[in-house]
């Protein structure tokens, strides 16, 4: 079967040639400039900006797949935030923003879709390592959600999930968002929350100084990880005295989930989801993941709202869903 995905590339410098694959580059039909494959992915940008998320995706390639820790994890925040059922997923064109290692992309592809994965990082090196079997359906593209190399309104469905709060241009990054579902698609897109719920201060006061550590990814993530060796066992214990315990001791537990580092492997172990060791190591990841951004703006709720209904007051867009999520709000729109 051949991949017609390519034919939605648009020149990015330009934004009026399509992009013709010539050995092993892309050629603008307009104006002439050249983009080239690396590693078979197409670069549009290189990775100084979020080289920690590349870093970072590259190294836990494999932790969030639930095809690799055996729990339906990706899947169900997939289809919960969307509010799409799995079969409405089958043959659609999907654009997939920041789309890391590929956990939402493995389950689109076992959704029958057909998708565009794009991160700005080589986590897309990641991805199209896990992903890259199913190549008749998906390509791989390294690019600036503010430049992407493709067609606008050419997608039934665009999704963007952990992303936009690390642009640095919140609103400005949903407005770009917008400019892809085709009439009557959809854009499902979440956003960090700084509500009490979700919101852990020791993070960020933690992430100033971590980031005068003026150091390779790998000595950072070596601190990163001697400091969860050091508190794992406690935190375990703790976790496991007031595992689905109420009262009192519900408050206890939440002031040790606001941990310096993350806690949310440790609870998937303790619901017998994982195995003691991918705790540990999802610990380590989602602890480096939160004190190494350069950006990472979340928002309340009520700010969440402004934002979409501004949004939409410039596009051509309905609300269909606001809700929440593990970290913080999420929306569904449709392009009127």
């Amino acid at each position: 079967m051949k991949n017609n995905l390519f034919n939605l590339l648009l020149c990015p410098d330009c934004k009026l040639g399509v992009l013709v694959n010539n050995n092993h580059q892309l050629d603008c039909t307009e104006c002439l400039n050249s983009f080239k494959f690396k590693d078979n992915i197409p670069r549009f940008v290189t990775d100084d900006y979020h080289s920690n998320f590349g870093y970072q995706w590259n190294k836990f390639s494999k932790v969030q797949l639930d095809s690799y820790n055996g729990t339906n994890l990706s899947e169900t925040r997939l289809l919960i935030q969307s509010g799409i059922e799995a079969l409405d997923f089958k043959d659609k064109t999907v654009l997939e923003i920041g789309a890391g290692n590929g956990r939402f992309t493995e389950v689109l592809l076992k959704f029958g879709a057909k998708v565009v994965a794009v991160d700005y990082s080589t986590a897309i090196d990641a991805n199209y390592e896990n992903n890259r079997l199913d190549s008749d359906n998906v390509i791989f593209i390294q690019a600036d959600l503010f430049n992407l190399p493709l067609m606008t309104s050419s997608f039934d469905i665009v999704i963007c999930y952990g992303v936009i709060q690390h642009t640095g241009h919140n609103e400005k990054a949903l407005l770009e968002l917008c400019n892809y579902p085709k009439k009557g698609g959809k854009l499902v897109v979440d956003i960090y929350s700084n509500g009490l719920r979700h919101f852990n201060p020791w993070v960020y006061m933690i992430r100033p100084f971590f980031s005068l550590i003026k150091t390779s990814d790998d000595k950072r993530l070596d601190i990163v990880s001697k400091f969860v060796n050091m508190v794992f066992p406690f935190q375990v214990w703790a976790l496991r005295l007031l595992h689905n315990k109420k009262g009192i001791l519900k408050f206890i537990r939440y002031f040790i989930n606001r941990s310096p580092n993350s806690v949310y492997g440790i609870n998937l172990f303790l619901d017998g989801k994982i195995n003691l060791q991918l705790a540990k190591d999802w610990s380590v990841m989602d602890t480096f993941d939160g004190w190494a951004p350069k950006h990472d703006h979340p928002i309340s709720k009520q700010s969440w709202i402004r934002m979409l209904n501004k949004v939409i007051s410039k596009k051509d867009f309905s609300i269909i869903i606001i809700n929440q999520s593990g970290q913080g709000h999420t929306a569904s729109l449709e392009r009127d």
